[in-house]
């Protein structure tokens, strides 16, 4: 599921090299600071340096090609991740800089989302940044520790979401994956699943659960994002799909989006197990996270 720069749309590769390039010198402000605070005027400066505003526009525009009927699903997919994925929670951070209103807890949150973006961004064209890519393949275990690190207990915005809290349990303490490139491809799932529930959380809270399955504990965990949803929401899934949301994930159910994010996930936890398609997963019963 990765794809080429030179699979996009003449005019969108430039957008896509600028976004990546604009990531990359907040990520050399961000990783150097000895205190969060101090970076507050630093980002502001790059944000007017950069013309945020009109980065934001181009950003907006990539979404034309989601729909087009013309344009690849493998390529449709990747535009999906370079506009939404970390990058989501990043625009909500930034404008808060923008606007002075950010505090020292906004410039870490931009430390971990411009790094995730950065490498998700490597996992869907790998030959944005080969020497990146290199570095993103090469042996490094990764635990789950960094994935508590990032999200419990954290305050999240997504596109056309409000702010949500991010409660975490995890059980499990081993190793998610061998290199940066594995560990980016799991952000891929976690943003994309973490992003539609801050959507539709009627009580602006997401929950994540990580658990090992009793029958496989060392080779097999259960990522599991939720939320409340409102009494509307519940009915018309119930309406949609039964008792059978396991669909959701079959079919690319969506009620107002494409469903790229879901078969995204899909997609990765399908071939995580070796399998080709979504079809086969959903008949083994692993088609995706719960």
């Amino acid at each position: 599921m990765v794809a080429s720069i030179h699979d996009l749309a003449p005019g969108d590769a430039p957008v896509v090299r600028r976004i990546y390039e604009f990531l990359r010198s907040l990520q050399r402000i961000v990783q150097r600071l000895d205190e969060p605070s101090a970076g507050i005027p630093l980002l502001q400066a790059e944000l007017a340096r950069q013309d945020y505003r009109a980065l934001c526009e181009q950003i907006r525009g990539l979404g034309a090609a989601l729909v087009a009927e013309d344009t690849p699903m493998a390529v449709r997919k990747v535009y999906h991740d370079v506009r939404g994925g970390s990058l989501s929670g990043l625009l909500m951070h930034l404008d808060l800089c923008e606007a002075d209103e950010a505090e020292a807890e906004d410039v870490e949150r931009v430390f971990f989302l411009v790094r995730d973006h950065l490498k998700i961004m490597r996992n869907a064209l790998p030959d944005l940044d080969p020497t990146g890519y290199a570095v993103d393949l090469s042996p490094a275990e990764h635990d789950t520790s960094l994935l508590v690190e990032k999200w419990a207990g954290i305050a999240y915005g997504a596109a056309d979401a409000g702010r949500v809290r991010i409660e975490l349990a995890c059980d499990f303490d081993g190793s998610v994956s061998e290199c940066c490139m594995e560990f980016a491809a799991l952000d891929r799932v976690m943003y994309n699943l973490i992003n539609n529930a801050s959507r539709f959380a009627s009580d602006a809270v997401v929950h994540v659960e990580i658990f090992p399955l009793a029958e496989s504990q060392d080779t097999d965990l259960r990522f599991v994002v939720s939320n409340l949803v409102t009494p509307e929401h519940r009915a018309r899934l119930l309406a949609d799909l039964g008792d059978d949301f396991s669909r959701i994930f079959a079919s690319r159910y969506t009620t107002d989006g494409h469903g790229i994010g879901l078969q995204i996930c899909t997609d990765i936890v399908s071939h995580g197990y070796g399998l080709d398609s979504t079809r086969e997963a959903s008949a083994r019963r692993i088609s995706g996270p719960s």
